[in-house]
């Protein structure tokens, strides 16, 4: 076998075995995204999950017992949606630009944050509870 034959060879080999590398990570690259996908949050019930946080947290100002300026009412699903003086503050599948998600965190767009100083704060992991439920739809399950 000649010294051309030798060096065909080579590159040959060196083509099939980057050819093949690229089809091996081609391959794991796809089963991470659908690792990743099928890696959905669990949904979060408003019954079991939501309500308790706003009964320890919210309700004490926030019920239609109380006479308060926002106007917002939590002690029913309803109450909650129809939201307060300003305006629904909870839009379902969009955490980001709902009232409630913005106030429960520091530095709100408006006013205090929530709940006011002196009440215990929700820990991020109760934040991350209702910014989950309200992605989700901010279903009344």
């Amino acid at each position: 076998m000649g010294p051309g034959k030798k060096t065909h060879s080579r590159k040959f080999l060196l083509s099939f075995i980057l050819l093949a590398l690229g089809s091996v990570l081609t391959f794991m690259s796809f089963d991470l995204k659908q690792d990743k996908d099928q890696k959905k949050d669990p949904e979060v019930s408003y019954a079991k999950e939501i309500v308790p946080i706003i009964q320890k947290h919210c309700i004490s100002c926030h019920s239609s017992d109380e006479d308060r300026p926002s106007e917002l009412y939590m002690d029913s699903y309803d109450a909650l949606m129809k939201g307060g003086r300003h305006g629904k503050c909870i839009i379902p599948g969009n955490s980001k630009e709902s009232i409630l998600y913005q106030k429960i965190q520091p530095n709100p767009p408006f006013g205090r944050w929530m709940p006011p100083p002196k009440k215990l704060k929700l820990s991020p992991e109760q934040v991350e509870i209702f910014r989950l439920w309200i992605d989700q739809g901010a279903k009344d399950n």
